[in-house]
């Protein structure tokens, strides 16, 4: 497994390894030392001047002293300018690997939109040719991905959503079928049901390439095309298609594809929102959270979704830091679990608030969370949405937030909130999400599986809760600025804490 973790974002162009920035770090420090020893060698030389005799028979030593230590201060100048040298040089080097990687997500975004509203046009226009025998081909399909395309066919029409599914292949069913997150890497938290035992079933097929960093880029490009897709489909040319989108009016996005999915899921009563009743099971004294890894192992996993740490001292404002859990449930069909599948597609669309979103809210007015609280949010997977959700909504002082495995590259987050958002490249579930459209949060990714095979008893291997616990260690052990930085803040909250509270809560639906 890789140790190398790729940082960007947080309002600086630079996107490079740890290690790099490590090393500009060390090179400055060089520097530093090396000017430092020849301002100490300059101030020996005149105290040794001054102090010694200046008879005829010591001055040649003394001029040829004088040149030695001219020498060295001129050497260790010239070292020093080197060090500079080689740290902007690598500094210059991050900086233009990170404008060319965000020039190229932008192309590529564009690219595929433009490609996607092209083949949209023409699969409306030729659907009815091959629609009949695809239909047949893809009969056999598991009910997931079924109701996916009867969704699609909401947006783009039956025959057009068909031969977009054939031309599109594997990315677009696997994108259907797991919009809402990891159906497999939560092995132990799965929910029986037909739809999600026929979704494993596919996707034990296809494990290796599900962890594929190449696939799983060209999923999270392919995401964000679906509206242009549709848009072709109903006969709206390329540059109508560019003037809608998130690049033009705005008007088109991930949010308003996945919205349409819903609709069209709820003609046959997936995807189906209820009311949530959220209630304490647990209350025990605690300590403050401290780096990342820390806040990741706390971040629950049993039974309750939600826990909240209350940071108490004297004379002070309570403050808190709340800890959110993935997805529990995938069933398309909405049960007791507020955390599922229907929780994910509602984040995703436009303008809808999730039952678990609604849990989370619960929780904290329970805990005595106020819109002045100071607040730290952790969330993994379908947490770190509503983490992301819960920091763009306005309603919560929220100080920092940290985002582990999560698809929320489309939540608008403001610019003023620490945020670290951790995705694993060989990890499907933040491609989910779409691009980073609109947010600039601290970015740090690492390729879990890059010198072993992934497990086979996980679809999603890389997407398990210990492998982001894990990259939390190394994200502590990292010498960056911007992580330093965002850490600082994250345990700025709980410092000076005399007392802390953990409270877990339980979330269920309502009919």
């Amino acid at each position: 497994m890789s140790d190398d973790l790729l940082v960007g974002g947080g309002g600086a162009i630079a996107v490079a390894t740890v290690a790099l920035f490590d090393q500009v770090a060390r090179l400055e420090r060089l520097e530093s030392s090396l000017e430092e020893c020849a301002r100490i060698l300059g101030a020996m030389d005149a105290v040794a001047v001054s102090r010694l005799p200046g008879t005829a028979s010591c001055r040649p030593a003394l001029e040829q002293a004088g040149r030695g230590v001219d020498d060295a201060r001129a050497l260790l100048g010239l070292a020093a300018v080197r060090s500079a040298h080689l740290a902007s040089g690598l500094r210059l080097s991050a900086k233009v690997y990170g404008a060319g990687e965000s020039a190229l997500a932008a192309f590529s975004e564009r690219l595929a939109g433009d490609f996607a509203a092209g083949l949209g046009f023409l699969a409306a226009r030729l659907g009815l040719l091959v629609a009949p025998g695809l239909l047949l081909a893809g009969s056999r399909v598991a009910v997931p991905f079924t109701i996916a395309r009867t969704v699609a066919g909401t947006v783009a029409g039956t025959i057009g959503s068909t031969v977009a599914n054939t031309a599109a292949g594997t990315v677009a069913s696997t994108a259907a079928n797991t919009m809402a997150n990891t159906v497999a890497s939560h092995a132990t938290r799965r929910s029986p049901g037909a739809g999600a035992d026929a979704a494993e079933r596919w996707l034990a097929g296809h494990k290796a390439m599900l962890s594929d960093p190449r696939f799983v880029q060209l999923a999270r490009v392919s995401i964000v095309s679906l509206d242009e897709f549709g848009a072709g489909a109903v006969g709206l040319p390329v540059p109508v298609v560019r003037l809608l989108g998130e690049d033009g009016l705005g008007l088109l996005g991930l949010d308003t594809t996945v919205g349409a999915v819903a609709v069209g899921a709820s003609v046959v009563g997936a995807f189906r929102e209820t009311g949530v009743r959220t209630a304490p099971v647990a209350t025990a004294p605690s300590t403050p959270a401290e780096g990342f890894a820390d806040r990741a192992a706390r971040v629950p996993s049993g039974s309750a979704q939600v826990r909240v740490d209350r940071y108490s001292a004297p004379g002070q404002q309570d403050r808190f830091e709340v800890y959110l859990g993935g997805t529990a449930d995938f069933s398309p069909m909405s049960g007791k679990e507020p955390f599922d599948l229907t929780s994910n597609i509602t984040a995703l669309s436009a303008g809808g608030q999730s039952g678990a979103y609604r849990a989370v809210e619960d929780a904290l007015g329970q805990a005595g969370v106020g819109p002045h609280s100071p607040l730290v949010v952790t969330g993994y997977s379908q947490g770190g949405l509503v983490a992301a959700q819960l920091a763009a909504s306005g309603d919560y002082d929220v100080r920092g937030l940290y985002t582990l495995g999560a698809p929320s590259g489309q939540v608008d987050v403001p610019r003023d909130v620490q945020w670290v958002a951790v995705e694993h490249t060989d990890d499907l579930v933040p491609a989910l999400g779409g691009t980073w459209a609109t947010a600039d949060p601290v970015l740090v990714r690492r390729k879990v599986f890059s010198d072993v095979a992934p497990p086979p008893e996980l679809a999603l291997p890389a997407h398990a809760a210990e492998q982001y616990r894990a990259t939390a260690t190394l994200i502590d052990a990292a010498n960056e600025s911007r992580l330093r930085e965002a850490g600082a803040a994250f345990d700025l909250v709980g410092r000076g804490a005399e007392s802390v509270e953990s409270t877990w809560y339980r979330a269920s639906r309502v009919p």
